[in-house]
């Protein structure tokens, strides 16, 4: 006997084993057992003399009233003949190995020895060998004819398969108490799923989830937080523990030995009211129960619902995960995000202003481009708040283009592919150029407009001095102080009650005279140092380069700018000052404002929808540190906060948010975030700080969407094709 209680065998003792491996093995003729007649006569002794023949036979015995669970029959007859079947050790084996079979090789013994009574029932599961255990006319005695077979044959058992409806099967886990007691308060909930480890490799922070209640509501949640635990007490952080995982041959991770847990945030709770009712959401009042499998969400309906996604709308890209699109079982598979743009919650949200910001180069034209392009559709039309006869309208799109990139909507994108205006048609994704797109060019003397980027109608025009007499700020330079601001402003009221031409030429020529300057500074109307500042602030050469120019003056084509339906683009790539760009820029923005505050404006402005989008934006809505930026803040705030209701929706687009002045941001109702990497810029956007981590990780393309009055905040890919000519 061997220390862990098993007779020492030899060769022969592993043939009961030998049906396991299927194998043959040479046989042998058996030796003749003799036996003297002292031997037999001497009871005593005979039992410690038993040849080790004998001695395995008996074992033999032993081992098959085991397997077989019954008492050996007395009848030779009915007595098993035992096959000599192959032996599952290795090929050379030594006499010390067969004669000690100790340690681990005992233990191996031992399991493959209850292996076998096992494997004795599985007549339909597992294959008989080519010699059975049992030859057909040897069976145990207590075995019937009806009872040869431990259960009849099933043809619909898939062995292997649980049966288990679909959604189970797809289940990532299930929600555990094991780790933490279920709880939801009204400010927090915790809600932990343990995670079968074939799924673990597709669960990522932000996740979505259903867990089903058993009333058929479902608890709408995404991942917040992943975190393994040990399985079994082990200490790994050890120097031997370490070696062995980094050495080349170490196994990789056995995900049995670990807990893989994901921490669930509720979202809402979806339902229907009526069986055929519609689905709809209210907020996280109730908690799964304990051992609740947690599914895939395979239903578009269900995501848009569960994040209050419109289901039609403005097209902005499509709902993803960490880069990757989020996938249903629905047609077609990924999940569109819709900007609501209808009045069945109030006003359109273009109208409370968008902000499209990202670090150069991460696709903010091309995303512009793409979502500019659909509220230019026919069907797309919006009130008047002020119209007596209520009748709708195609909103003009104006458009302040410093790169010369925004003319090519007018041309198509040669390289979309039918398959891709399949795809946007299926989503209701507006493609294709828009042919009333013109370009409005400022005549800028030295400078010309290539106009070469596409075949756009252009149309020149000249600002006319006149519209400083309203807007003092377009001459005052930046760094002005107060005391010059008040003295500009009553030089241009005295000049325009006079009867010369409104010029620039001429105002410069009359601030010039000699008189007039001893007229205001004698009477102490204008301080002597302020009028000498205004003198040389305003006398500039940039300004005669704009001003008055030999073209038609933009008063007298608003017209032809402010049409409905039409993408006006004023492009200043061309312009090599800053300073007269910008002059550029704030003109027709005033205009546009201006026309759209006051009770009475030019009714081609007044009374047509407007969309303004304004590329670096930060150049004219920075903050204020000076009287002349105080103005212009001042007065696009006021536009900002009445454009819901006077049909002016802003549309910025910037590299450095942080730039724009507080109280503009604050109307901004949608911000498509991309990818930045200036803290302060991040900072400014006021995002939840589990999206403010992602914000620098983002790819060219993808965007944290935070629009609190369309949708919950998510994450969304834009479109990989531009819908227009993009270069």
């Amino acid at each position: 006997m061997t220390p862990g209680g098993v007779s020492s065998m030899t060769y022969e003792d592993a043939d009961i084993f030998a049906f396991i491996s299927k194998k043959s093995r040479p046989v042998s003729a058996p030796e003749k057992v003799t036996v003297s007649e002292n031997e037999t006569l001497s009871g005593g002794n005979s039992a410690s003399k038993i040849s080790p023949e004998n001695e395995i036979g008996g074992r033999e015995k032993e081992l098959f009233k085991e397997i077989s669970g019954s008492e050996e029959s007395s009848d030779p007859a009915t007595k098993p003949a035992f096959e000599e079947l192959p032996v599952p050790l290795p090929e050379t084996v030594t006499e010390t190995d067969i004669q000690n079979p100790s340690g681990s090789d005992s233990k191996a013994f031992s399991s493959t020895f209850s292996g076998a009574s096992e494997l004795s029932g599985l007549s339909r599961a597992v294959p008989a060998p080519a010699s059975s255990f049992y030859p057909e006319d040897s069976y145990p005695a207590d075995f019937s004819e009806k009872e040869e077979l431990p259960f009849e044959k099933f043809e619909d058992y898939d062995f292997g398969i649980s049966g288990a409806p679909p959604s189970l099967v797809e289940a990532f886990g299930i929600v555990t108490t094991g780790i933490e007691p279920l709880e939801i308060t009204p400010s927090a909930a915790t809600i932990t799923g343990y995670i079968a480890s074939a799924r673990r490799s597709e669960i990522r922070l932000g996740t979505y989830v259903v867990v089903p209640y058993e009333d058929g509501e479902k608890l709408f949640a995404r991942v917040g937080k992943l975190q393994y635990r040990q399985e079994f007490a082990v200490d790994d952080a050890t120097e031997i523990h370490s070696r062995r995982m980094l050495n080349a041959r170490a196994s990789p991770i056995n995900e049995a030995d670990y807990k893989f847990l994901a921490c669930l945030d509720p979202l809402c709770i979806l339902y229907r009211k009526k069986t055929e009712g519609a689905l709809t959401r209210r907020m996280a009042d109730r908690i799964p129960r304990p051992n609740t499998p947690i599914l895939p969400v395979t239903d578009r309906l269900e995501v848009q619902t569960g994040l209050n996604i419109p289901e039609e709308g403005v097209f902005l890209g499509h709902l993803s995960v960490g880069g990757e699109l989020v996938k249903t079982h629905s047609e077609p598979e990924t999940v569109a995000y819709y900007l609501r743009n209808d009045y069945s919650m109030g006003d359109p949200l273009i109208f409370r202003h968008m902000l499209i910001c990202g670090s150069t180069g991460t696709g903010k034209t091309f995303l512009s481009k793409n979502i500019l392009r659909q509220f230019m559709t026919e069907s797309n039309r919006y009130r008047l708040r002020n119209a007596s006869d209520k009748a709708r309208k195609n909103p003009c799109l104006v458009i302040m283009d410093p790169q010369d990139e925004y003319s090519q909507i007018f041309e198509d994108n040669e390289t979309l592919t039918d398959d891709d205006r399949f795809r946007f048609e299926s989503e209701n994704v507006a493609c294709g150029r828009v042919q009333s797109t013109k370009a409005f060019v400022a005549k800028v003397d030295g400078q010309k407009y290539p106009g070469d980027k596409s075949r756009a109608e252009q149309i020149e025009f000249t600002i006319p001095f006149s519209f400083v007499e309203h807007n003092s700020w377009l001459i005052a330079a930046t760094g002005m102080s107060e005391l010059q601001y008040i003295g500009l402003e009553v030089l241009l009221g005295d000049f325009f009650k006079s009867s010369v031409p409104h010029t620039y030429q001429n105002f410069i020529s009359h601030i010039e005279n000699e008189g007039t300057r001893s007229y205001y500074v004698d009477s102490n109307r204008i301080h002597e140092s302020s009028y000498d500042g205004i003198v040389r602030r305003v006398s500039s050469r940039f300004f005669s380069k704009v001003f008055d120019r030999d073209a038609t003056p933009i008063s007298d084509i608003v017209d032809k700018i402010f049409k409905p339906g039409q993408i006006s683009v004023f492009p200043t790539e061309y312009i090599s000052s800053p300073r007269i760009r910008d002059l550029i820029v704030l003109t027709i923005m005033s205009m546009i404002v201006d026309n759209k505050l006051n009770t009475t404006g030019i009714d081609a402005i007044k009374e047509t929808p407007i969309i303004l989008a304004l590329d670096e934006a930060h150049r004219y809505l920075s903050k204020a540190n000076g009287e002349h930026a105080r103005l212009i803040i001042s007065r696009f705030a006021d536009a900002a906060r009445q454009g819901r209701k006077e049909a002016l929706g802003l549309f910025l687009i910037t590299q450095d948010p942080q730039d724009i002045d507080d109280t503009v941001i604050k109307q901004i109702n949608t911000k498509l975030i991309l990818n930045l990497n200036n803290d302060a810029a991040i900072s400014s956007l006021k995002v939840p700080k589990e999206y403010e981590r992602r914000i620098p990780y983002l790819k060219k393309g993808q965007m944290i969407i935070h629009s609190p009055d369309n949708s919950d905040i998510v994450e969304i890919l834009g479109l990989s094709s531009c819908v227009v000519r993009h270069r």
